[in-house]
């Protein structure tokens, strides 16, 4: 099944605007902001708190989809690979490039606008980064992945790899005019890829419930909203240098992660924990049981350095909040749409891989 986007995103950002309608908005210079993208997942939160705070959004996308979204802003249409004349004029105080996976489209998109925007902030990922375990945590200094075969344009296969090569053309045409922002997983209202909705629906459904890897990991997760916001504040402060959008503040592991959405629930919960090797003889994957790492049961501190993102103004809302919110926003979507069909694994397999974990175990 094929989600439909605009009914997917139009709850998510409704949500998000009573978020800000709830407090006073900051007054602020209005910027001319550009912003590569602004349909997907992080640009409606961007982009409606960006108009809420008087700031002039005009979007580039292929216009394909959400095209009601946001009449108030300004709408370019053309395509990254190869169509970016709708580009070739115009100037704007920033640009935010949140749909730059190809080096080779950040590398156009960079040059044809060098001289016309003041800034440019990229967003890129901590999959960008080498991990070495005893070099944690990793920060704006770090090694960044090398991309093995030279020339991919393998997303899947090189995501991190080539987001690490995108951000090296970003910083070299632009300098101290760039900026670059590494998310973790990003989560909230609006998430069409299904993981982290997935276990919030799961805990609240309740029972036994399969949970993978160690309890004890460290782990990372950013609400889509505090990214947004994020953003916003780096821009309006003219903000240079590379960032993790990682929390929350302090250390943080996959049990807290499990446990803080079942803190959110009434319904009786009871956790299985099952290490990779045994997941993996039972045939289990990552997107069975999204957002784990199969082999990641090591327990560091800390995995991203995020000190340096809270002083520049990084703020994050609880991790209740954000479950809340998602199951919220996922129960305002058609019972067709809720139905989970990127992630999650079947009822039948879960207990079925229960019942050889508790063989296993007795």
């Amino acid at each position: 099944m094929k989600l439909d986007r605009r009914d997917l995103l139009k709850g998510a950002v409704t949500l998000g605007a009573a978020t800000l309608m709830s407090g006073a908005v900051a007054k602020t210079k209005a910027m001319k902001i550009l912003v590569l993208g602004g349909t997907g997942f992080i640009g409606p939160h961007f982009v409606e708190s960006a108009l809420a705070r008087g700031h002039q959004i005009t979007l580039f996308n292929r216009g394909r989809t959400n095209k009601e979204m946001f009449p108030a802003a300004t709408k370019l249409v053309g395509d990254r690979d190869g169509g970016l004349d709708a580009l070739k004029k115009g100037e704007w105080d920033v640009v935010l490039d949140n749909s730059g996976y190809v080096p080779r489209h950040v590398k156009d998109s960079a040059s044809l606008l060098k001289g016309r925007v003041g800034r440019y902030l990229f967003t890129s990922s901590v999959a960008a980064y080498d991990v070495v375990p005893d070099r944690l945590p990793m920060g704006a200094t770090s090694t960044l992945k090398v991309l093995a075969e030279p020339g991919s344009e393998n997303v899947g296969k090189y995501y991190g790899d080539l987001k690490a090569v995108a951000e090296g053309y970003v910083t070299d045409i632009y300098g101290d005019a760039a900026t670059i922002v590494r998310p973790t997983y990003v989560a909230g209202p609006g998430d069409g890829t299904q993981r982290f909705t997935w276990w919030v629906d799961r805990i609240h459904r309740g029972g036994d419930i399969l949970a993978p890897g160690a309890p004890l990991a460290s782990y990372s997760l950013i609400d889509v909203r505090d990214l947004a916001e994020f953003y916003l504040t780096l821009i309006e402060n003219n903000t240079a240098g590379t960032f993790n959008a990682a929390g929350p503040a302090g250390t943080f592991n996959w049990g807290g992660l499990l446990n803080g959405i079942r803190a959110t629930t009434s319904t009786e919960v009871r956790f299985h924990w099952a290490d990779s090797k045994f997941l993996l003889s039972q045939n289990v994957n990552g997107r069975e049981l999204p957002m784990w790492n199969p082999g990641s049961e090591a327990i560091n501190s800390l995995l991203w350095e995020y000190e340096t993102s809270v002083a520049a103004g990084l703020r994050f809302r609880s991790l209740a909040t954000t479950a809340m919110d998602t199951r919220a926003w996922h129960r305002t979507l058609t019972t067709k749409q809720q139905l989970f069909t990127r992630a999650g694994i079947d009822s039948k397999k879960e207990a079925q891989v229960l019942a050889a974990l508790n063989t296993k175990r007795s």
